[in-house]
């Protein structure tokens, strides 16, 4: 019988499983003393590029937007931008709505 699987543990997984080798490389070459740069860059691209788009698709999902998946790629390919856009123009249409 198969099971599902978390797509957060999946999601999870891959990303470590790219990591493991650019922390061997790093290390290989640079030594331990640089390897914070790399734990940094490894922070941020999970919050900036994993939860942040996470988040907008979780959001649109919940409010019934047709274009979820438009606005997780906007809010993944442009970060914080994007994200900013997806909460103001959110925010412009509830206006809109409950003033109409």
């Amino acid at each position: 019988m198969a099971t599902t699987r978390s797509p957060l543990a999946v999601l999870a997984g891959l990303v470590l499983i790219a990591f493991i080798p650019l922390v061997v490389m790093w290390v290989t070459v640079m030594g331990w003393d640089n390897l914070g740069y790399l734990l940094y860059f490894a922070i941020y691209f999970v919050v900036i590029h994993i939860l942040l788009p996470s988040r907008v698709y979780i959001h649109a999902r919940d409010h019934g937007s047709n274009a979820k998946l438009a606005w997780t790629a906007l809010a993944f390919f442009i970060p914080l931008v994007g994200a900013l856009v997806y909460f103001l123009v959110n925010m412009a249409f509830r206006r809109i709505e409950a003033a109409g």
